[in-house]
């Protein structure tokens, strides 16, 4: 694989991060420190283009956000809204834990 900080992602690749950041922006209740993490991931998401390694620190983020969302968020979210986290999500981990299949 090559140098992933070299590497480029088209951000319309990371949709389904971005819609599953639209529901936590939506729907979580959290505080400052959170939103400016939110904020800061859906500005990023604005580019055409970012690293890999930015793509994968977003992931990493949304999964945080998640978490500190609660444990019960994605039940308590319309169908289509736990549509979108849970496509987010399997983003997310694929980007983590497997970025060449991501």
């Amino acid at each position: 694989m090559p140098d992933p900080y070299f590497v480029q992602v088209d951000t319309a690749e990371l949709a389904d991060l971005g819609r599953a950041f639209e529901v936590v922006d939506q729907h979580a209740e959290l505080d400052h420190r959170y939103r400016k993490m939110l904020a800061d991931s859906q500005r990023t998401l604005t580019a055409a283009e970012v690293r890999l390694t930015q793509a994968r620190g977003l992931a990493k983020r949304l999964l945080v956000l998640l978490k500190a969302a609660g444990p019960d968020f994605a039940d308590s979210l319309p169908a289509a809204a736990r549509t979108a986290v849970e496509a987010g999500s399997a983003q997310a981990n694929a980007l983590i834990y497997d970025p060449e299949q991501a």
